[in-house]
């Protein structure tokens, strides 16, 4: 929430002691579920820039070897080579496809988690405006009870000041 919901004129201290929101714990519970979703979504993150690099790596040793091929192609290269070189390609090419589709899974993992963390964001949402209408309900009534209160006081002072004012005629 940012803001201090509290005005200037009103020290925050003194209402924040008076003012109870009966969910607290349900607010604090649902603060808790978003971190722990906010750390989940980061690890998915972190897991799946992992498997990234991984799958360029594959794609750059696979560049690498084709281009090796392709250079040494100008020269005299044996049957042998040639059919290692492309053994090696295919096998590179196996591992970039298992690699592409572990990605892929990784990337729907991490959505499912961006979901969730959405949700939980949401809920926390919910219960702080919740918290803050009470509380500006709170303060509206607080602010209505000092008024009258304020009110009264001045009517009792006036009633007196009048009252001493007749006592003094009468001397």
């Amino acid at each position: 929430m940012g803001k201090n919901p509290f005005p200037a004129s009103l020290p925050s201290e003194r209402v924040k002691g008076v003012f109870r929101f009966r969910f607290e714990q349900v607010l604090n519970v649902r603060k808790l579920a978003e971190d722990q979703a906010l750390q989940e979504f980061s690890e998915q993150v972190r897991g799946l820039e992992l498997e990234k690099e991984r799958l360029r790596s594959i794609r750059g040793e696979k560049a690498a070897v084709l281009a090796e091929l392709m250079r040494r192609q100008e020269g005299t290269l044996q049957a042998g080579e040639i059919g290692l070189a492309f053994g090696y390609i295919r096998s590179l090419r196996e591992r970039e496809v298992a690699q592409a589709i572990l990605v892929a899974g990784r990337q729907k993992a991490l959505e499912a988690k961006r979901e969730e963390l959405a949700e939980a964001v949401k809920r926390r949402k919910i219960m702080e405006i919740l918290k803050q209408k009470k509380f500006d309900q709170y303060w509206k009534e607080w602010n209505h009870r000092e008024s009258v209160e304020l009110n009264e006081q001045g009517i009792i002072r006036f009633l007196k000041r009048s009252g001493d004012e007749k006592a003094d005629h009468h001397l």
